[in-house]
């Protein structure tokens, strides 16, 4: 049984945390967020896993990873004390008539990228068995059965209530602007009582956080509108071609929806504007007119942390590893490359597959 410290509170960090105690290690935070979780990306975050989407504008590593992902969040979620809203239905992506090209060039690429299995093409008839509501306004979408999404707001609250029952303490403190081991034992001293040398590693989870130690790190803006839509009834997630930036619609329960926009290259955190407000909101409207009596839960923006690659890494660090840059895909990669973090940590290097991403 080792003990370990990990540095920062958002998906990544309490994820980890969560897996090492699930290893029976004993894990300390210091994070300058609160115990929900409220100021992290992956709290405001459509919380989508989709491997074959998101590699078509990326990599196809991307679906690699994504798919190793999509194995295990099924199995994590089942170890928690009650079930979390986890839809494994597929995404539907669909185009507006003046949105066509968008379309076309997003099919091109998929054939290149992806395997004919990966995905169907559906005209009207078959999209209105397959999603009725969103066939009243598309004629043609295609269908990527094998992606997921989930309600992040409850794996948050779950994973704080968990955490203080396992071999975790969880400790607010100041913004650490610079992770260094006289910073980190200065820290521990200050909010534990005793200095770092316990500890077996520290991880760093800083996410954004950590951009004065890392030079190659930048930031991906995001903006959300939650909304309570009584007339929708969505059971895919949705993603709407744009000619500036791609539009994901996710589901939620009890007919709650959250709709974003993803690329926004930004390190600006103030609320979302009227302009990006008005598009999400026409964006909503254009799906389908149900929305139009929807009621605006929330409007919010965010940055992701991101590398040069758009990819994750794990590196080493003086005092333990770092493990940042999941750009938007969080919750696509953080099981694939959380798991793989741990065995790095109990020295299973049999067991790591994404290596040529790290610098251990």
């Amino acid at each position: 049984m080792k003990r370990y410290l990990i540095v920062g509170s958002g998906l990544i960090g309490r994820l980890l945390a969560w897996r090492l105690c699930r290893a029976d290690h004993y894990v300390d935070i210091l994070s300058s967020d609160d115990l929900q979780g409220t100021g992290s990306a992956g709290y405001i975050a459509a919380a989508m896993v989709a491997p074959a989407t998101e590699a078509i504008t990326s990599d196809a590593m991307v679906q690699t990873i994504g798919n190793k992902s999509l194995q295990l969040w099924p199995q994590w979620l089942a170890e928690l004390p009650e079930p979390i809203f986890y839809q494994n239905n597929g995404t539907l992506v669909v185009a507006h008539a003046g949105d066509q090209a968008e379309m076309a060039r997003f099919t091109r690429r998929a054939e290149h990228v992806l395997s004919t299995d990966d995905y169907k093409v559906l005209d009207k008839v078959n999209l209105a068995e397959c999603e009725p509501q969103l066939a009243e306004q598309f004629d043609l979408a295609m269908l990527f059965e094998q992606e997921a999404y989930l309600d992040n707001r409850h794996l948050y609250r779950l994973l704080a209530q968990v955490l203080a029952t396992e071999h975790c303490r969880w400790q607010h403190c100041d913004d650490i602007e610079s992770l260094t081991c006289e910073s980190i034992d200065s820290n521990c001293r200050h909010y534990f009582g005793y200095g770092s040398a316990i500890y077996d590693a520290v991880i760093d989870c800083r996410g954004n956080g950590a951009r004065q130690d890392i030079g190659d790190l930048r930031s991906v803006r995001g903006e959300v509108i939650r909304v309570h839509a009584p007339e929708v009834h969505f059971k895919h997630a949705v993603r709407l071609m744009h000619p500036r930036y791609p539009l994901y619609l996710v589901p939620r329960p009890n007919n709650e929806y959250v709709l974003g926009a993803t690329v926004i290259e930004s390190d600006d955190m103030s609320p979302v504007s009227i302009r990006s407000g008005l598009e999400l909101m026409s964006a909503l409207y254009s799906v389908h007119k149900g929305f139009s009596e929807a009621r605006i839960l929330e409007m919010s923006a965010h940055c992701r942390p991101a590398l040069l690659n758009n990819m994750p890494r794990i590196s080493r660090t003086e005092s333990g590893f770092r493990i940042n840059g999941f750009y938007r895909h969080g919750y696509l990669f953080s099981p694939a490359i959380i798991s793989d973090m741990v065995a790095i940590l109990e020295g299973d290097t049999g067991q790591v597959c994404f290596g040529e991403y790290y610098d251990v």
